[in-house]
């Protein structure tokens, strides 16, 4: 016998049933790790019955690409506009210092998943890490670009391995939430320091 329409959740029930799973995820990956996080675990913490769970993400794989993909998502929605060539309204310096606040806002903000992420780079499956490259290399080229596009307009060095310049900012920016305190400095402080790092310390000589 069919399933009623009737006893179908909704659309919005569905949404925000897999938020919450995922939102439980997030924390156990921060606080465990991905190897040591059970999926039943994960439904005590989104106050499931542990069968109930799959019905959202058949799998602990699932369910970790889905918490990487709204990191990765999110990062890029929010500071890939900041990033892109923009006819020259805005030097590259106010365009890295721009992206480099928000990127910094925006990890902030997403709280345990930035936190699980950090943890999670380095347990990743062979499938989701190749997955997780994809769709992170637009975000990771935009950065490339403009670094590239900065060295060529003279605003920093072009005899340095802006790669590596790209993963140590980055990868600093990365850890924020770990660190920030409000009560120490601002945002835009900081910002400025980074950028002033960046464009000051890598400025052409002579």
């Amino acid at each position: 016998m069919g399933t009623k329409t009737g006893d179908r959740p909704s659309a919005a029930a569905m949404r925000a049933g897999g938020e919450r799973v995922r939102n439980a995820a997030a924390r156990l990956f921060r606080e465990r790790g991905y190897a040591s996080t059970t999926m039943r675990e994960v439904a005590e913490r989104a106050e499931m019955q542990a069968g109930s769970i799959y019905y959202y993400y058949p799998s602990k794989q699932d369910l970790l690409s889905a918490v990487l993909d709204h990191v990765i998502t999110t990062l890029t929605r929010r500071t890939l506009p900041l990033l892109a060539d923009d006819g020259g309204a805005a030097s590259y310096r106010e365009r890295f210092r721009a992206a480099i606040r928000e990127h910094m806002l925006t990890t902030i903000e997403m709280g345990d998943y930035a936190l699980s992420f950090r943890r999670l780079v380095n347990e990743l499956p062979d499938a989701v890490r190749q997955e997780f490259a994809e769709k992170r290399s637009i975000l990771d080229e935009r950065w490339r670009s403009l670094l590239a596009n900065a060295a060529r307009n003279g605003e920093i060095r072009d005899d340095v391995d802006l790669g590596a310049v790209r993963l140590l900012l980055v990868g600093a920016v990365n850890s924020t939430n770990e660190w920030f305190n409000p009560e120490r400095g601002s945002l835009d402080s900081i910002a400025d320091i980074v950028t002033a790092m960046l464009f000051d310390g890598l400025a052409p000589q002579g």
